[in-house]
């Protein structure tokens, strides 16, 4: 695992538990994406909104390629 790699992954851990820390079902009972019935990665609403943010903007592609691999 590179740096930015584990920089990215702690960040965006950071900013999943910001949305949804207090929600008694996270993280055992809910994420926060779906895979598609091709495979593709759909991000939920919450945080897609949040990673289109101009400071986080440089998360969205990487979530979307490294979500995964980080709730297994």
């Amino acid at each position: 695992m590179t740096n930015e790699h584990a920089e990215n992954s702690v960040r965006l851990l950071d900013i999943i538990y910001d949305l949804y820390g207090k929600d008694k079902r996270y993280p055992d009972g809910y994420t926060p994406f779906f895979l598609s019935d091709s495979g593709d990665v759909i991000l939920s609403d919450i945080l897609q909104n949040e990673l289109s943010k101009d400071e986080n903007r440089d998360l969205l592609s990487w979530a979307h390629e490294n979500i995964i691999d980080l709730f297994e």
